[in-house]
Parts: structure tokens; sequence; C-alpha cells
């Protein structure tokens, strides 16, 4: 008779363990981000965007390394865990008897097919929106952009990705499916998002590629509510939410979008923009204040004196991108001229368009960029 948790979790892993298999995804992630830089450098998909773009370090500390840190404490120690024990399940499993690659796909397709549309509903709920608008404020999409999720969209969505791995199974095979679900998240979410020009072709039909998420983050009035999928793109084909161009049965004649990012100003500080989502407020007024401009000035400071360390002409461009144009907007608020309301602007096939959702009021202005 054969040991049933032998055939379920697979000899490799059981030789290293749990937490050894922790030590090496730890090694896997920043090697795949290292490959995505290399990609990108190489062969890039937006041409000129920066190694370290604009709000790089806010990605990197913030988002992905302290928000991170805090929500696994919240969601696993506070949550999912007590929640177990409080309606009595224990260390129980009902599933451990699953081979663990079928428990991994099985895991994998659910949860695919519910962020695709709590995905496709954070787009056209405006109170859901605010928990995702974060995501999209990036105007350079890079591997590292997808870690741009605010708290509260994090927060809703790892626990209802990981809740059910730990209810259906026992600690010992939750300990290797729930790491192993999480790596496929990381590397993924770095590659949909890369800014690599890939072809994949007729796979976009299935598999989820930068060609079709790279669209879905773009400032287009075409794609605001296209290209909901994550990892399976076969859900916005079955759908009918899919968008990319040159790819039967949709035919645009521009092919890479002009501008990423929201329509609309947006906070560039962390804190600014988990708050902006509980509470509007005027984004012009903050950045005027004595207090804010003193922290952007101590940063660009402390920065500017460290990369001058390297004595090298252009090492603090290298870094830091001042100059992208695509920001000049955020900084130009404007009013329409019927009943004042603030515009929003978005890009309509060839056309910056500026719209005012009050009146319905359309100005078009000639393409800035090209």
């Amino acid at each position: 008779m054969f040991d049933i948790q032998l055939l379920t979790i697979p000899y490799f892993l059981e030789n290293i363990g749990s937490q050894q298999f922790l030590a090496i995804i730890g090694i896997i992630i920043p090697s795949w981000a290292i490959f995505m830089i290399l990609l990108e450098r190489n062969f890039p998909y937006t041409k000129g965007i920066k190694l370290i773009r604009r709000g790089f370090w806010m990605d990197l500390f913030w988002y992905t390394f302290t928000q991170s840190k805090i929500l696994e404490i919240i969601i696993f120690s506070m949550l999912i865990i007590p929640f177990k024990n409080y309606i009595g399940l224990g260390n129980s499993g009902i599933l451990n008897h699953w081979n663990f690659f079928a428990l991994l796909a099985f895991f994998f397709v659910t949860h695919d097919f519910y962020i695709y549309w709590f995905h496709r509903w954070q787009h056209s709920n405006k109170w859901l929106w605010r928990t995702h608008e974060a995501h999209h404020s990036s105007r350079e999409v890079d591997w590292l952009a997808g870690s741009r999720s605010h708290f509260f969209e994090i927060l809703i969505n790892q626990t209802i990705e990981f809740l059910p791995i730990f209810l259906l199974l026992d600690s010992y095979h939750a300990a290797f499916v729930f790491p192993a679900k999480a790596l496929l998240d990381a590397l993924w979410g770095m590659w949909i998002h890369a800014n690599v020009n890939v072809n994949s072709g007729k796979l976009q039909y299935i598999i989820n590629g930068p060609e079709m998420h790279q669209w879905h983050h773009a400032n287009h009035k075409e794609v605001f509510y296209k290209n909901f999928s994550t990892k399976i793109a076969a859900w916005d084909w079955i759908f009918g939410t899919a968008f990319l161009p040159n790819l039967k049965p949709l035919h645009f004649y521009f092919e890479k979008p002009k501008m990423f990012g929201l329509p609309y100003a947006y906070p560039k500080g962390y804190f600014s923009q988990t708050w902006f989502a509980i509470h509007r407020f005027s984004i012009p007024r903050l950045e005027s204040q004595s207090w804010y401009q003193f922290i952007l000035n101590a940063r660009k400071t402390f920065f500017a004196s460290i990369f001058n360390l390297f004595k090298g002409q252009n090492v603090f461009s290298f870094f830091v991108d001042d100059q992208n144009k695509r920001y000049d907007l955020d900084a130009q608020v404007k009013n329409c001229p019927k009943c004042q309301h603030t515009l929003k602007y978005f890009y309509e096939q060839e056309h910056l368009t500026y719209i005012c959702e009050k009146c319905e009021t359309n100005t078009e202005y000639l393409d800035k960029f090209d």
C-alpha cells in the first residue's frame, strides 16, 4: 500500500521540505525579475522607458515589500487561519488526496475565473474602481508596475484566492500548494506587465501576455473596458472583452498605445494614493503644501547626492525620469468651458481628447507626443 501523502506531493518537494521550498522561491522570483529587465532592455514594447522610471522606488519599497508583508500578516495570521479554526475545520482537508499538480491547476483556473469577473466589476463600479485605479496610475508599464495595487484590492483578492486553499487542505499540503500558487502569480504578474515587444500570435487566444495587458493599461477610450484577463486570455475572448490589434476578429489601424495611465490627475505618493481611494482631495492643494514640497525636495536631494558620487555625466538622468512628457498632463488641470467641471483626458484613436463627464462636452487636441 502506497503512502497517500507521498502520492499527492511530488517527491522532490517532499525531499526538500516546505521551508526549503520557500527559500527556493525566494531565489526564483528575483531571478525572474532580472530576466524580465534584460528582455525589456533588449526588446522594449515602448521605447525610451528608463530602467528606474518615475515611481520605481515607491512600487518596489512601499508596494512590493512593505505593503505585501503587512498584508501577509493580516490575511493569514488574522483572517484565514483564525477563520478556519473558528468554523471547526482545524487541520482537516477534504482535498488532501488530490495530486499536487491537479490541486494547483484547480486553484489556478478557478481563481483566474474569479479575477476576470471581479476585475471587470472594478472597471464598471465607481466604488470598486477606487480600489483599482492605483494599479492603472503608472504611465510607464513595466515588470514592476503590476505590484502597484491598492491595499484594499490586495486584501480582497488574496483573501479570496488563498482562503479556499487553506479550507480545503490541511496545513501540510497547503504549505506546498499556497507558495506554488503565489509563485505563479508573481512570475505571471511580472510577465504580463513587462515592457517586452513579444508576438505570441494565436496563443493570445488562450494565454495572456504583454500584448493584451499592455493594451489594458493604455489610456485609450477603446480599451477602458477590455482585456480583463490576467492569466487565461480565453475569458476575454469568450465573454467579448478582448482587444488586440491585428489578431482576428479585431482590426484597428493603430498597433500600439500612445499613452498609459489614468485619464485624470492622480497622487504620486504611496500614502496619498492609499488615502485617495477613501477620501477624494485636491491634489494641487496637497502638492502646494510647504511640508509636502519639503519632503519631495529632501528626497530628490538625497538621491542626487548619491548619484553624484558616481561622477557620471548622465547618471542621474538614467535613474530618475524627470523629463517624461507623459506626466505633463497631470499638472495641467483643465475645466470645462461650459460648466467648469474638471475634464478627463484619454486617447481616442489618433487624438488626445478631453471630455466633461457632467455635460458631455468634448474637446479634441492634437497628439502632443508625436
